[in-house]
């Protein structure tokens, strides 16, 4: 598959997309930011009941174990619904869909249990590869990296029927899409380099090539199919 071409084909797609992918992207990174710099109120609050030696308090530890696995429960419902409504948008700009909307960020709320579902499952999935040894979890991140893509432009699926299509469309092209994502390596760097500031444009930029992947790499006959992704 040509790399360059997915690419070329990523930027003409964000630049005549209907909406600003990079207002998508602030939008997404603004709410996660906030999330993250709860998480690391907790995580302070728990080193300094370690440090202090007040996790021997039961009272104190009790309320921070309730919080944090509280917090965890939120943190997970937000980002798999965050990531989805993302990835659904990039899938949007990669088809030139004009329906796109910002309110589609927030879509996956509509289908929270699948969507939850989804993320679960590949991550339980994972792990339990990862038990096996690391190389095959990692592989297990590219064997399941289609089925968010294919959940979005196929609400009425089944989550392992999602799963297990993904695995079919990666056969053969693992290594493939593992040296895509490393054609973005100086563009990773560039994040570094300007503290995340950057995001706005690598964010979208990689997604929607990673979309335009998907549609080049989706079955024929479901390239014939009405497109059905959440309007």
């Amino acid at each position: 598959m040509d790399r360059r071409e997915l690419k070329m084909g990523a930027k003409e797609a964000m630049r005549v997309a209907a909406i600003s992918p990079y207002g998508v992207t602030i939008i997404y990174g603004i709410i996660m930011f906030i999330i993250s710099g709860v998480q690391k109120a907790l995580d302070d609050w728990g080193m300094i009941l370690f440090q202090t030696g007040e996790y021997e308090d039961l009272s104190q530890l009790s309320s921070y174990v309730l919080i944090s696995l509280g917090f965890f429960i939120i943190y997970f419902l937000f980002s798999s619904i965050l990531d989805f409504g993302y990835q659904l948008l990039c899938l949007k700009f990669s088809n030139r869909d004009s329906s796109m909307s910002y309110s589609d960020l927030f879509i996956g709320i509509r289908y929270l249990f699948k969507v939850l579902g989804l993320y679960l499952m590949m991550f339980i999935f994972t792990v339990l590869w990862l038990f096996v040894f690391i190389v095959p979890g990692i592989i297990a991140t590219y064997r399941y990296s289609q089925a968010v893509f294919i959940l979005a432009e196929n609400p009425e699926k089944g989550i392992l029927q999602c799963i297990r299509e993904s695995k079919e469309m990666m056969i053969g092209h693992k290594f493939e899409y593992f040296v895509l994502e490393l054609s973005f390596i100086l563009w990773f760097l560039l994040l570094f380099a300007t503290f995340g500031l950057a995001s706005i444009y690598v964010n979208p930029y990689v997604t929607v090539t990673k979309a335009n992947y998907y549609n080049a790499l989706k079955p024929k006959a479901a390239a014939d199919y009405e497109y059905t992704a959440f309007t």
